[in-house]
C-alpha cells in the first residue's frame, strides 16, 4: 500500500544505515558512524522490549538508561501469575516468565539502569520527570536517543532542540502525525541532525483523503555520510506489524 508524506519530509539517506533492535515491531535503522560516536544510549519507552538497548549495548559497551514507570519486576511476576489462575491467559505462562528473566537479566548489569519514570511532564508525582531532568542524571556529551512514548514526544521536542550539541543520534516515533504535522515540520527544519531514514509504523493507518501516515519512525544523525539517492522502504526495514504489508513511502515534491 502506497502512503503519502508532504515535502518538508525530503531528506538525504544516510549510505550506513544498521538495523538496531528485532525483526518487526521494535528494531529501528540508525547510522553506524552515530554508534561508533557514542558514550551513552538513553532510551525513553521500552515496555516489555529492550531489543534496541540490548543489541546496540552488544555492539558497544557504553552506558545505558532506560525510562519507562510501566514495567518492573512487580509486572512481569503480575502478569504471570494471571497467566496461571485465568485459563485464557495460560498459553502466555512462558512468555512472561522468560521475559521477567531476560529482564533480570540485562537490567542487573552495572552499566544499564532502568529509571522507573515516563518522560515528558512536569508534575509533583515520582513517576515522571522532565527531558531536562533526564540529561542532568548523566555527564555523557555524546548521546544516541530512542524515542517511544506514545504521543508524549510533543512535550519536549523543544528541549530536544536545546541540548542537540549532545546528541549524536536518534531514532523518534512520532504519533498522530494528522494532527501534529505543523510540530513535526517545525522540528525538522530547526534541529541541526539531518533526517536520514523514515519508516512507517503499519500497526497504525493512513489517513483516507491524502494516505498520510499516523505513526512515523524518523532517524536523525549527526555523523553520517549522506547519500544523494534513497529508497523507501530500505532493504533493511520490515514492516512492524508482519502479519500487514509494509507501507510504501512517497514524498510528494
Amino acid at each position: 500500500m502506497k502512503a503519502y508524506l508532504p515535502k518538508f519530509f525530503s531528506f538525504k539517506q544516510a549510505n550506513d544505515l544498521v538495523r538496531i533492535g528485532k525483526d518487526y515491531d521494535g528494531g529501528y535503522l540508525v547510522s553506524k558512524s552515530d554508534i561508533e560516536k557514542t558514550d551513552a544510549l538513553i532510551g525513553l519507552g521500552i515496555s516489555d522490549d529492550w531489543s534496541f538497548e540490548e543489541d546496540l549495548l552488544s555492539i558497544k559497551n557504553i552506558e545505558v538508561f532506560a525510562y519507562d514507570a510501566s514495567i518492573s519486576k512487580k509486572y512481569f511476576v503480575k502478569q504471570i501469575v494471571e497467566s496461571i489462575i485465568r485459563l485464557d491467559k495460560l498459553k502466555n505462562f512462558s512468555y512472561w516468565v522468560k521475559k521477567l528473566f531476560k529482564y533480570k537479566k540485562f537490567f542487573s548489569q552495572n552499566n544499564v539502569n532502568h529509571i522507573k519514570k515516563f518522560v515528558g511532564l512536569n508534575s509533583k508525582c515520582d513517576t515522571y520527570c522532565t527531558f531536562f531532568e533526564v540529561l542532568n542524571e548523566t555527564n555523557h556529551k555524546n548521546i544516541f536517543l530512542k524515542i517511544d512514548v506514545e504521543g508524549s514526544e510533543y512535550r519536549f521536542l523543544d528541549e530536544i532542540l536545546e541540548n542537540e550539541d549532545r546528541i549524536t543520534g536518534m531514532v523518534i516515533e512520532v504519533h498522530d502525525c494528522d494532527i501534529h504535522l505543523k510540530k513535526i515540520k517545525r522540528f525538522i527544519n530547526k534541529f541541526g541532525l539531518s533526517l536520514v531514514h523514515i519508516h512507517a509504523n503499519n500497526y497504525s493507518p493512513i489517513r483516507s483523503d491524502d494516505c498520510l501516515p499516523l505513526v512515523l519512525e524518523l532517524t536523525f544523525s549527526k555523523h553520517a555520510k549522506l547519500s544523494n539517492s534513497c529508497t523507501l522502504p530500505h532493504k533493511l526495514d520490515m514492516p512492524n506489524n508482519k502479519n500487514v504489508s509494509e507501507f510504501e513511502l512517497l514524498i510528494i515534491n
